[in-house]
């Protein structure tokens, strides 16, 4: 209450001295650390203005007088930051140096995750999500350089990180792993973007942390912390969008609990109502979307020890596009070659079948606690129950039975110890997981895509780091067992009950290097290891979701594989190096790497299939050498006061070593280019801006050689094939326009932006459902926020 009053009469006194001034300028920055990350919470002193940085670092100061002031920034464990700067200025930058500090052999330190210094991330903020709610999650991950999606249809995509999906990224939702059935191309995470406060992404293997999911990358959800005082706060968030009709609301409401600052709460829900998406020329049939979710949490924090419990509920209803589903041959060829789906029905709100209803719950259970001259222990155990049903058009009135109905039981458990003295930091710590999958076949009446099965599995890992002058170094070692036990039928419908054991090492090295204020070199080499999942393994039948027949590496021609020698383990060795540059007006980060993965595993198409329901083609899991290398490049210029550019780029090459052949499904080259103009601050409206951006997304001049659906039966080459040729490349022409509204302590934000306003007919490589259509068209979006008592 004290350093309440204190502020609150700062506040006061400077606006009394301010009174009657026409003082109307404004300071934006971002405080962070060596390695560039945020720092929330640092204080920050601007003459007698106080502030605190928010939860993605950021700060800013309002109706500032031109001329000189005194900029002070402090935050535990690093060097205090005093400098006089020139008011007006442009946004600035401010990186702290790390200092070591102990008391009574207790270390000092944020409560904040251990991460690898020598990984490459991008962060996107607060005010960046913002402008991308009512987007699906991975959608709004294609604003990261180096991230892509692979989709299947207009709503639902799945994050793409240096050409690796799915299996091999792991998603951190609230500090907890998701568990959910992410095997599946057309299978969306299952999480609400509007929890998050700030979304991280490491484009590096990251397995020696967090295991063999992690072998491609791990996109980190964080939600903000709760609050730290006794005022009730929380925000609104409406949304609009003209292609689909589409309605989002979320609201958000946090606290303390009375008489107590150590306990703090937050509730929070949002809703998404939309329908069929439109194309250029013709409706998206069967392509709408529902979404009701909730969470909540309760959270004790003292100074050497903390709690947490955290639920949360996340229910979906996806429409599939009606013209995937074919039924007969003809239809697939006819849609490939006309440019236009067979089936095109008026817009509706109504989602038939196909489709996929999806429930995900999630409990959340962590405490730490601090150690004399050990440092802190971690613990967290995280509960999930996920629920997909995906319906099919089926014969005789069994159209309202799932033709896939299956549940998935996980349970985490992880325990850490990080510590610090000196120079020297790290963190060691075992993760264990068991998992239970299970098909209702009485509900379905059909053969599962993929077999019930049980999986238990553990990893101990070590990760330490040491600085030096402007060196950090850091190393690392990771070992797993897992245990697989797989229940599946043979082709006379025998019960199969194959089990298999693994081991496998995971290990990573790196550097940080800072060359000086200004410019900084990373580089990681990191060798990771994962066997196959289950549904590369045995998946044997139709996936409705994607319109395609699966068949797995041990399902050869319906027949049932036990033999774990056949198993082949992939192996990624990836380095990947990235300079950094951040100045008053320029911040750059670009990377390169190489990914040499041997026993790669990928999905191709095979064949044409007829089934009782039809036609549909037929996709084999295999698996090869590969080799994938690339680029990523993000750029901001603040080319004057008002005036910023930015532009991203982004490239995968991908080869089939072993084969020497293409491999299929990797993003080709994206380089988006963006102008904002900012006119700050007029009359009542703070941070007025316009954004016109330019997307362009090349021609996957590497794809495979194509074999149209009437000519694979006369196919006799060895060599991965495709439907239909990669679609031409596409630009697009995106605007926005967006400004806030303060009102006292709390915030009005609105924001309009249009999507495709050009309304250019395109095929995305990268969606699996473009042999039967476009990609969507032109698209409005109004989005308000209303923030209260926002800390």
């Amino acid at each position: 209450m004290v350093r309440i009053s204190v502020f609150l009469i700062v506040l006061l006194t400077a606006f009394l001295e301010t009174a009657g001034q026409s003082c109307a300028e404004t300071l934006k920055g971002l405080v962070k650390d060596e390695s560039g990350v945020a720092l929330p919470g640092a204080t920050i002193q601007l003459g007698e203005q106080l502030a605190v940085s928010n939860e993605d670092g950021s700060f800013a100061f309002t109706a500032l007088c031109a001329g000189k002031a005194m900029l002070t920034i402090e935050y535990v464990g690093f060097e205090k930051y005093v400098h006089e700067i020139s008011i007006p200025r442009r946004p600035i930058s401010i990186q702290l140096k790390s200092i070591s500090t102990e008391l009574q052999g207790v270390v000092v330190e944020g409560d904040r995750r251990m991460n690898a210094v020598s990984q490459t991330t991008s962060l996107l903020s607060k005010k960046e999500l913002q402008l991308l709610h009512g987007r699906p999650l991975g959608e709004s991950l294609k604003e990261v350089p180096g991230v892509s999606a692979i989709q299947t249809g207009p709503s639902i995509f799945k994050p793409v990180i240096h050409g690796l999906h799915s299996q091999r990224i792991l998603i951190l939702n609230n500090g907890i792993r998701q568990e959910g059935q992410q095997w599946g191309i057309e299978h969306a995470p299952e999480v609400d973007p509007y929890i998050a406060s700030s979304i991280e992404v490491v484009k590096g293997a990251e397995t020696v942390r967090y295991g063999a999911d992690a072998i491609g990358g791990v996109i980190i959800i964080n939600p903000p912390p709760l609050h730290e005082v006794e005022d009730l706060g929380g925000e609104i968030n409406l949304g609009f969008m003209s292609n689909n009709r589409q309605a989002v609301l979320s609201a958000m409401l946090e606290g303390h609990i009375a008489k107590s600052e150590k306990w703090s709460w937050r509730l929070q829900t949002s809703a998404k109502k939309g329908g069929d998406y439109h194309a250029a020329d013709y409706n998206l049939s069967n392509t709408g979307t529902e979404e009701l979710n909730f969470s909540g949490a309760l959270g004790f924090k003292d100074n050497h020890r903390g709690f947490e419990v955290y639920l949360s509920s996340f229910n979906t209803t996806l429409g599939i596009l009606r013209a995937a589903h074919t039924g007969n041959l003809q239809d697939i060829q006819t849609s490939i070659d006309s440019g236009r789906p067979w089936y095109v029905a008026e817009f509706s709100y109504d989602i038939e079948n196909p489709k996929q209803q999806i429930n995900h719950q999630l409990m959340k259970l962590k405490s730490y606690f601090d150690v004399k001259n050990w440092g802190r222990i971690n613990i967290l155990y995280g509960g999930q129950y996920n629920l997909r049903k995906e319906f099919d058009i089926r014969r005789s009135g069994r159209s309202d039975r799932p033709a896939l109905s299956m549940s998935l039981f996980s349970n985490v458990l992880d325990v850490s110890l990080d510590h610090e003295k000196g120079d020297h930091s790290g963190s060691v710590g075992i993760n264990s997981t068991l998992k239970f999958n299970s098909n209702d076949t009485e509900l379905t009446g059909i053969t599962p895509l993929i077999p019930n099965y049980n999986q238990a599995s553990a990893g101990i890992f070590v990760l330490e780091k040491l600085r030096r002058d402007r060196w950090t170094f850091e190393a690392g070692g990771r070992y797993d067992y897992q245990y697989l036990q797989v229940l599946t039928y043979n082709a006379n419908e025998e019960l199969v009950k194959p089990d298999f054991g693994f081991n496998f090492f995971s290990g990573t090295i790196g550097a940080s290097y800072k060359l000086n204020q200004s410019w900084r070199w990373i580089s990681n080499l990191g060798i990771s290891t994962r066997p196959p999942h289950v549904s590369e393994l045995y998946s044997e039948g139709l996936h409705h979701g994607t319109g395609s027949i699966e068949e797995g590496l041990m399902r050869p021609n319906n027949d049932v594989l036990t033999d774990q020698s056949l198993i082949r383990k992939e192996m990624s060795k990836k380095w990947i190096n990235t300079l950094q540059y951040g100045g008053e007006r320029v911040t750059m980060d670009f990377s390169v790497y190489y990914n040499r993965m041997d026993n790669y595993v990928f999905i191709r198409p095979y064949e044409t299939r007829l089934t009782i329901r039809g036609f549909f083609p037929v996709f084999r899991f295999d698996q090869t050498d590969a080799v994938l290398m690339g680029s990523d490049l993000g750029l901001k210029w603040d080319v004057s006061k008002r005036v910023s550019y930015a532009t991203k780029f982004s490239y995968v090459h991908a080869t089939d070593v072993k084969n020497d052949d293409r491999i299929i499904f990797i993003p080709p080259a994206l380089f988006d280019n963006s102008i904002t103009v900012n006119f700050f601050n007029v009359k009542k409206l703070d941070d007025l801006h316009v954004t016109i951006s330019a997307p362009a997304t090349f021609t996957q001049v590497r794809a495979p050689r194509t074999v149209k659906p009437n000519d694979i039966p006369n196919d006799s080459s060895t060599k991965v094939f495709d439907l239909a040729p990669a679609p031409d490349g596409f630009i697009l022409l995106n605007a926005s326009v967006g400004f806030d509204i303060p009102i006292r302590d709390k915030e009005f934000s609105l924001s309009v932006s249009g999507e495709n306003l050009l309304n250019k007919s395109y095929r995305n490589y990268m969606n699996r459902l473009r042999y039967f259509a476009d990609d969507t068209g032109r698209n409005f979006i109004i989005r308000l926020s209303y923030n209260f008592s926002k800390h």
